[in-house]
């Protein structure tokens, strides 16, 4: 892990206080955190003093998703090949449930990341971390034969609107989730 951090600490120098990228600071801050425990705890008061961050929360969300997002690939393909009238193993209902299941996942992702992203830049604040449950759980209630500009549509929505219009991520009063 040292030669991890240690790349990422040389990565950044362009992006700290002073240097050729430091608009773009809050997006190597989401990567620097999302890999690592954040260097700024909490001193006083009665606050908990613990490396677990919003972050850190929202990944534990996501690993307790997986199991239904890989269901979900799966009742894709067996929904699919029942109709067809086709007896077919695990294996290829979920290989054909992920050919049409992970393009709605990374559709979902790349949109709203980006706008999140460009929020942050523009703002000049952290990338807020509440997309990552949000960019999982819309293609998960989408149908599965919606048209990725569509999706890309609800997701610009439901990150301005839902979200960005509000404040960001707990000062939302539609929350996209």
């Amino acid at each position: 892990m040292d030669f991890l951090r240690k790349k990422l600490d040389e990565i950044r120098k362009p992006f700290n206080k002073g240097g050729k990228f430091e608009k773009f600071a809050p997006a190597i801050n989401s990567f620097d955190t999302l890999l690592f425990v954040p260097k700024h705890n909490t001193t006083k008061g009665s606050h908990i003093r613990d490396g677990v961050d919003l972050k850190r929360t929202m990944v534990t969300v996501i690993i307790a998703l997986l199991p239904a997002m890989f269901f979900g690939m799966y009742n894709i393909g067996y929904q699919h090949y029942s109709q067809l009238g086709e007896n077919t193993d695990l294996l290829t209902c979920m290989i054909f449930g992920a050919w049409k299941f992970l393009p709605m996942l990374v559709v979902s992702y790349g949109v709203g990341l980006a706008i999140e992203f460009g929020f942050a830049i523009y703002n000049n604040h952290e990338v807020n971390e509440g997309y990552l449950v949000s960019g999982m759980l819309i293609p998960l209630i989408m149908p599965i034969d919606f048209p990725l500009w569509m999706l890309a549509i609800s997701v610009i929505f439901a990150v301005f609107i839902g979200k960005e219009a509000f404040g960001g991520t707990g000062m939302n009063i539609f929350n996209p989730a």
